[in-house]
């Protein structure tokens, strides 16, 4: 259901742009129009650098994703590493995978 809810906002602005030139042959698209749009645009772009730009992580963390633990699910954080920019990062925060066992001698 909620796929064609997208569906439809995606492809309303088509339709309402074919219903306007159904009910306005040949008539050029008004500058406000146009000059509303590029604004529209400009915005949009603008507020996604922006909102990218400030939800970013810090350098010297390192992501641990979720994990299924006894007690639940541990949802994915990100924790410092003991050294700046160090990589690999410290001992404990990247434990080995469960299928690849102890480390081999």
């Amino acid at each position: 259901m909620p796929y064609i809810f997208e569906a439809i906002l995606f492809l309303l602005p088509f339709g309402l742009y074919a219903i306007w030139l159904r009910l306005n042959p040949g008539q050029a698209v008004g500058t406000h129009v146009l000059a509303l749009a590029v604004l529209g645009l400009v915005l949009s772009i603008g507020g996604a650098i922006l909102y990218g730009l400030s939800r970013g992580m810090d350098p010297s963390a390192v992501y641990v994703p979720p994990r299924a633990t006894v007690e639940g699910i541990t949802p994915g954080h990100s924790e410092r590493t003991d050294r700046p920019g160090a990589w690999p990062p410290g001992p404990g925060l990247n434990p080995p995978f469960p299928h690849e066992g102890p480390p081999r001698r």
